[in-house]
């Protein structure tokens, strides 16, 4: 249940490298080793942080502790996002020559975001659980406060871990970035089991904590030895000490500057994902376990945005930067479509999964952690995401489009009024509806962004043509993804046999439905994709 895991895998092609003449075979081998690393970290990241969740689901169950831990989780969660977006944010300042800010710099910059962190999370912690979990029961937001320091310190040292992978990352040590996730992922597996017994539903915050502290020491060893931690350079130090300004509130003033820089290219990224914090805040008023169900609904749609939408996205930003440079509109027009065709390719028959089959495995498998009818609220919350997921897809595209076209400014400017946008649907839907309602007005903020960066990226007249294009694709594998599993589960309905009989039935039958639909409706993107998945690449 790592956040790491989330954009982890695009590492390898996100940071653009020249490489010295003569040596195009062994760049090639080289950037051959630094995908397979990231590629095996992923997958290891990925299977430790699933075991966790069915581990979690299996002991604690859901209910209203596990609610108040998982409104805290969902904290984390959102900062660990925003974590790695530094990642595709800062590369660009760091790069030599030409680099914004040096690396010394970039670490006191992260050292200055992460107070407010430790103040919120620690001193403000009882203050900030009344502000998240407004709906949970005194219990419940006592679970949340004690949850917010153990993450709150996760938090914090997670973003230096981001950091260091990002140095790391430009001095091209990704088998060093991949050994430090790996690690931080099988040392948390191994806490979470070992404390299981001893620290009850805040388990899995200890388990977040562990991976950190192994994580970010991994980084920081590496970064030291991968070259010096520099400082300002020196024309910034000979301008401290001939200018009027004491060195001091030079200093000061210049960390505020990259502060500001570093937070200004961020901060839409941390704005989206704070998106579900106000909608779990406005859900929390639900039945004991809701909140929970709603997380783990959540935290899966999430990660085939993640997993899809971001990833693709990052690897694509060196080209689409090429390309800004010459013909503004071509770059939406050639990268957009293609990567949501993908995306929506894999994302679709995945919720569909869930919502058919998923949810009754599940309650076959642990009937005692997920009872029948929270089988049918997860049911219920993965169709209302569905919408959200779409909409986060495009947002994910679009955002490495807007920064390859230099509009960051543009992206920090919408931060906020996406939040303020996100509080009224949400208090809306949530007034009409209930819980429902607030989960399923989860799409509209983020759908008004997507807009907002398609004409942004294309103008008017190349958004409209556009916005068609994307929509015929989405419906066209929603349809596909829609028939093929919804008659998988009616065929397992109707079989006289279990339900967790009927519902393996329905994922198989639906899977197979699936793959014949693309195979009629969308051959030219299938062959794609099984050729990458089963064709191995040329040697470099």
């Amino acid at each position: 249940m790592s956040t790491q895991t989330l954009t982890l895998g695009s590492e390898a092609q996100a940071i653009p490298r020249a490489p010295a003449a003569g040596k195009a075979t062994a760049g090639g081998e080289g950037k051959a080793r630094a995908g397979m690393a990231m590629s095996v970290a992923t997958f290891t990241m990925a299977a430790a942080s699933a075991i966790q969740a069915v581990l979690y689901l299996g002991r604690f169950g859901t209910n209203a502790r596990t609610d108040g831990f998982f409104v805290a989780f969902a904290l984390y969660s959102t900062f660990g996002v925003f974590c790695q977006s530094l990642r595709l944010t800062s590369v660009p300042l760091l790069v030599e020559p030409g680099a914004r800010i040096s690396v010394g710099r970039f670490a006191a910059t992260l050292g200055l975001i992460a107070l407010p962190v430790v103040v919120l999370t620690g001193p403000l912690a009882d203050p900030l659980a009344q502000l998240i979990a407004p709906g949970l029961s005194a219990h419940g937001r006592a679970i949340t406060a004690a949850a917010l320091p153990v993450l709150g310190a996760a938090m914090v040292l997670q973003l230096w871990a981001a950091g260091g992978a990002t140095v790391l990352a430009i001095r091209d040590r990704f088998t060093t970035i991949a050994g430090g996730y790996m690690t931080g992922a099988l040392s948390g597996l191994v806490a979470f089991v070992a404390l299981m017994d001893h620290t009850g539903v805040q388990t899995l915050g200890w388990s977040m904590l562990t991976m950190s502290v192994v994580t970010s020491g991994w980084m920081l060893i590496g970064v030291r030895r991968s070259g010096r931690l520099a400082g300002a350079r020196a024309g910034e130090l000979t301008a401290a000490r001939r200018g009027s300004t004491p060195r001091g509130m030079h200093t000061v003033s210049v960390l505020a500057r990259d502060c500001a820089v570093v937070m200004g290219r961020t901060a839409i990224y941390l704005a989206f994902n704070v998106l579900f914090v106000i909608t779990l805040a406005f859900g929390s008023s639900s039945a004991a376990g809701g909140t929970t169900v709603l997380s783990y609904a959540y935290l899966f749609a999430s990660y085939l945005v993640a997993g899809t939408g971001m990833a693709l996205g990052m690897s694509s930003i060196p080209d689409m930067t090429r390309e800004a440079r010459q013909r503004q509109g071509s770059v939406v027009a050639a990268t957009v479509p293609r990567g949501f065709r993908y995306a929506m390719l894999i994302a679709a028959p995945a919720l569909a999964v869930l919502i058919a089959a998923g949810a009754a495995l599940v309650h076959g498998v642990l009937p005692r952690s997920l009872s029948a009818s929270e089988a049918h609220t997860l049911q219920l919350f993965a169709a209302l995401l569905v919408p959200w997921t779409v909409a986060a897809l495009l947002v994910n595209f679009l955002l490495p489009v807007l920064l390859a076209l230099g509009r960051a400014r543009l992206l920090g400017a919408l931060a906020l009024p996406l939040v303020l946008v996100q509080l009224a649907v949400t208090a809306l839907g949530s007034s009409l509806f209930g819980v429902n309602g607030a989960v399923g007005a989860f799409w509209i903020a983020p759908s008004c962004l997507a807009a907002a960066l398609l004409v942004a990226a294309a103008g008017r007249a190349g958004a409209t043509a556009l916005t068609r294009e994307l929509a015929r694709d989405a419906l066209r594998f929603l349809g596909i993804a829609a028939l093929a599993f919804g008659g998988g589960w009616a065929f397992g309905v109707a079989l006289p046999a279990s339900e967790l009989v009927q519902a393996a039935v329905a994922g198989v039958v639906g899977c197979l439905a699936y793959a014949v639909g693309l195979w009629i409706l969308a051959r030219p993107q299938l062959e794609v994709l099984v050729g990458v998945l089963v064709t191995r690449p040329a040697p470099a």
